[in-house]
């Protein structure tokens, strides 16, 4: 079950008489309602009966890039280091630039902790520092691999004081299609937990639904070709949906063994 927090701006008395006070809290009211019915119209239908809730949406087509590296020094114990850039506006501008690593401890097949950094060059000048600490639980039902991942970040903004954490649930699962490809599926969420009054909205924040095919080009490399869509809430600017098409280099130094590991 997903709960949506809807905290409407309109909470005081002083909120209903300052002048635009009820016209700010009905717009925020709305905006939150339509970010709850998106959440919705994705799980039940996909991103086009999602976009149909909304006709202010800011709609754009991007290329994500992203090289990744596992290092794994023994059972439990390994590290990763990960690349990304962004493009956007039709894939015509550098949106951002990602660098994140990472270590992990593994206690078996299906829990694993996680700690580590992000730092993201935004083009816009809102740069970011990113401490966060995961969790990660997998399971198999069939012939279906399915991921767990619960982070918390706590996210340095440039020009906002003060720290935002932000919680995020992702679900992912690999399919084999033989010896040689798979389907990969994710849903992610994120939540901001504090409101800044700047910045990035409170409470929830993003969607996203990812689908690609992948192949292990070796037994230390895979690659990884999907359709990502990211629906995001605006604070004051129309909502986000994007359409990203996102390009994977998955490496490994272990032969045969890729980490199943999600989000940037």
């Amino acid at each position: 079950m997903l709960i949506l927090q809807t905290n409407a701006n309109v909470t005081h008395l002083e909120d209903l008489v300052r002048p635009g006070g009820l016209t700010r809290g009905v717009r925020s009211q709305r905006r939150r309602a339509a970010a709850a019915a998106v959440v919705v119209a994705t799980l039940l239908g996909g991103p086009g009966t999602a976009s149909a809730f909304e006709s202010d949406v800011q709609q754009d087509l991007a290329l994500w890039s992203l090289a990744f590296v596992n290092h794994e020094f023994d059972d439990h114990w390994s590290v990763s280091f990960q690349t990304e850039v962004r493009v956007k506006d039709e894939v015509t501008t550098l949106d951002e630039v990602i660098f994140k690593a990472g270590g992990f401890y593994r206690f078996n097949d299906w829990l694993e902790l996680g700690v580590g950094y992000k730092y993201k060059y935004k083009n816009d000048g809102s740069d970011e520092n990113v401490p966060w600490e995961e969790l990660y639980v997998r399971h198999r039902f069939s012939i279906f691999g399915f991921t767990h991942q619960v982070r918390l970040e706590q996210r340095f903004i440039q020009g906002i004081s003060g720290t935002i954490p932000r919680l995020r649930y992702l679900i992912h699962t690999t399919t084999p299609l033989s010896s040689l490809f798979y389907f990969a599926l994710s849903e992610e969420f994120r939540f901001n937990l504090v409101d800044k009054g700047t910045g990035p909205v409170s409470g929830f924040e993003q969607n996203r639904l990812y689908a690609g095919f992948g192949v292990y080009a070796s037994k230390y490399l895979r690659v990884e070709l999907g359709y990502l869509w990211r629906y995001e809430l605006e604070r004051s600017d129309p909502n986000k949906s994007e359409h990203v098409i996102r390009v994977q280099l998955l490496f490994t130094t272990k032969k045969g063994r890729h980490p199943s590991r999600g989000g940037s």
